[in-house]
């Protein structure tokens, strides 16, 4: 009888041990957590690498690398600034009007992955949609802006409110040899106010064209 005890004891303890074995080994799999991914979207960069860059192509590379990953603020600052329009705006024609609400489901949440694209017929914007490419070689001109441009001007001049109209016209700046795209955000333009005294402008010309006087090509 005490040598069946015994017997039953050493069973027990061997399972014992290798169900223990087995729940330990079960457990490393959910501790181990992998952090890549969480690290890489973290906003860590600053542009300081961006603006050392005098190629078009090549900031445009950069920004698809590593633009998401711009402090916010930095990158808030720096679009609102390198896009504001310091020129006399003439000669502005019909303006396509957009709610930021309607805008908001047009970018998604593309990030410098794609560009905002203005689709247009002779002077007349007919609808933006996204695009991959910052630079195309074939067709235009293009106009193009980011999406961190667009977010920007919700942000500052819309409040986010998704009543806010976004209003994309071409016009002339200064001397500029060729039409631009300019951004007006809830611009009132029902009380004869000028479009000069309005509080922003944004502006783009086709990136894949080379010297232009006014050097608009931003793809930021």
């Amino acid at each position: 009888m005490k040598k069946c005890t015994l017997i039953l004891m050493v069973i027990l303890t061997i399972v014992s041990c290798k169900n223990g074995k087995e729940e330990s080994t079960g457990v490393a799999p959910e501790t181990t957590v992998d952090t890549s991914v969480s690290a890489s979207t973290i906003d860590s960069l600053t542009l300081d690498d961006y603006y050392k860059l005098t190629n078009i192509e090549e900031k445009a590379k950069w920004l698809k690398k590593n633009g998401d990953r711009v402090k916010r603020k930095i990158l808030e600052d720096a679009v609102l600034k390198d896009h504001k329009v310091n020129g006399t705006i003439t000669n502005q024609k019909e303006k396509y009007v957009i709610t930021w609400g309607e805008l908001k489901k047009v970018i998604k949440n593309h990030g410098y992955d794609a560009y905002l694209n203005i689709e247009y017929k002779e002077d007349k914007i007919n609808t933006v949609k996204m695009v991959y490419e910052y630079i195309s070689k074939e067709g235009g001109p293009h106009y193009r802006f980011s999406t961190a441009l667009i977010r920007s001007l919700a942000k500052e001049y819309g409040k986010n409110n998704d009543n806010a109209q976004f209003q994309f016209s071409f016009a002339m700046i200064d001397q500029s040899t060729e039409p631009v795209v300019v951004i007006q955000v809830n611009a009132n333009s029902r009380n004869g106010q000028s479009v000069n005294e309005t509080p922003f402008f944004d502006y783009s010309t086709d990136p894949s064209k080379k010297d232009q006087s006014l050097n608009l090509n931003i793809p930021l």
